[in-house]
């Protein structure tokens, strides 16, 4: 399949490549246009899980054009439309001949091409199959501004039929109406620099971002923040729950991911310092569950989240009990002096249990996790096996501090989305001492999905 776009075949946009020691660029006009990368982190496995690509373009003086100057108000559709899918295929050719397939790459589309999408659909289908690229890896990201368009729904619906994730880019928080969010669900909702920036001065944004964090969590989306300058703004991240991190604190974009060397040295200090200065300060889930009356995040379908009947909370509770008595049975199993792995299997055979896992003192992982052999089926992707690291920091998880600070007490958090890609996700844990005497907090998690769906 060679699929134009409106009169431009992949065939066409390729002849426009030019391969300089294994990297691609393109000509527009009279311009160069280059590929570069900036590393997007899972800041709890302290590692890179993916990669946004911008468009480098210089004029034929060496001089750099920016974006804003290139797609600037569109006049000529077709001309944009064959700018775009050119930097795209640039990006696709550069990241994915170059790195291991397990990365993610993120890539922008222009509005207007991002709204053609019976074309530009078709366009990327044949570009990935080029390539032998899994669309699975590629995460399109729509502007925060498309949010009310009346096209967005059928979009959405045309790139998820080819296999892309979708992320919600530059999403602010004050008067957000998250309907248009709940409407889209996309993978990742990425907080606008701004927002941060924001909450580094003042007290009121500080205040509402793990509200709004905890409340993306529970529509069943994970958070990116954007544009962590700064260790302060990469702690106040880590702080208000969020899952990612990106910005030139973890260091400059790179011209290709080949040249990338994960920062382990300063993800280390950087937990390190939080625990330090910020662990002990960060609110419960209880108080970030507060209510919405008065909260600048407007949704009639979130507001639903927070609400459940006298019947519902005692059939949950109900729910539980399984779940809990296996808690407790596995932690007498550890305590006596049994492995993670041979203790497991009474937990993992519920009803939508998917893994076990054990931490320390400190939040941090001891060993492998233990997967269920039947998991549920995922709802959504899987970041968490995208990162091969078995030195995760979980320490700013409710369900680890809440398990810390009430020991031999199992603990439940309310659903929410987990890095594993379970949408409704209910992590069971308790605090207890191996047989050496030493603390350690068991975990469990359950897709609750598969129960009744009381929050």
């Amino acid at each position: 399949m060679n699929a134009p776009l409106r009169g431009y075949s992949l065939g066409f946009i390729q002849s426009m490549l030019t391969d300089e020691s294994g990297r691609a660029s393109g000509w527009f006009q009279d311009l160069e246009l280059r590929s570069a990368f900036q590393p997007t982190f899972s800041l709890p496995q302290k590692h890179a899980m993916g990669f946004e690509a911008s468009l480098r373009a210089v004029d034929p003086k060496g001089n750099p054009v920016s974006p804003e100057t290139l797609f600037g108000p569109v006049q000529n559709y077709a001309e944009t439309a064959m700018l775009d899918m050119l930097s795209t295929t640039i990006h696709v050719r550069n990241f994915f001949s170059r790195r291991p397939s397990h990365g993610v790459l993120f890539i922008n589309l222009h509005p207007e091409v991002f709204l053609d999408f019976d074309n530009s659909a078709g366009f990327l289908t044949s570009l990935f199959g080029h390539y032998e690229v899994a669309p699975h890896k590629v995460m399109i990201d729509i502007p925060g501004s498309l949010l009310e368009h009346e096209r967005l729904d059928d979009a959405i619906t045309c790139y998820r039929s080819i296999g892309c994730l979708i992320a919600v880019d530059d999403f602010g928080v004050d008067n957000a109406n998250l309907d248009s969010l709940w409407r889209a669900t996309p993978a990742i909702v990425k907080i606008d620099r701004s927002v941060i920036a924001d909450a580094m001065k003042r007290e009121r944004t500080r205040r509402s971002l793990p509200r709004a964090v905890s409340l993306l969590h529970e529509m069943g989306t994970l958070v990116l923040m954007e544009g962590l300058e700064s260790k302060d703004q990469a702690m106040l991240a880590i702080d208000v729950d969020a899952d990612f991190g990106s910005g030139y604190f973890f260091g400059p974009h790179v011209d290709g991911v080949t040249e990338f060397s994960e920062p382990h040295d300063l993800l280390n200090n950087l937990w390190t310092s939080y625990r330090q200065q910020h662990a002990s300060l960060r609110p419960d889930e209880r108080v970030t569950r507060v209510s919405l009356e008065n909260e600048t995040l407007h949704s009639s379908q979130a507001s639903g989240l927070r609400k459940a009947s006298p019947a519902d909370i005692a059939r949950y509770r109900e729910q539980r009990h399984p779940y809990l008595a296996a808690i407790q049975n596995l932690a007498a199993k550890v305590r006596s002096g049994a492995t993670l792995e041979s203790s497991s299997d009474a937990f993992l055979g519920l009803e939508g249990a998917s893994r076990c896992f054990l931490l320390d003192d400190s939040g941090r992982n001891i060993g492998a996790d233990i997967f269920s052999a039947s998991p549920p089926a995922r709802q959504s992707a899987d970041f968490y096996s995208v990162v091969s690291v078995d030195k995760s920091d979980w320490s700013r998880r409710d369900f680890f501090r809440r398990a810390i600070n009430e020991p031999e007490v199992v603990q439940a958090t309310r659903q929410y989305c987990s890095l594993t890609g379970y949408l409704h996700c209910v992590t069971f844990s308790m605090a207890t001492k191996a047989k050496n005497g030493k603390p350690v907090v068991i975990c469990g998690d359950v897709d609750w999905s598969t129960h009744a769906r009381t929050r």
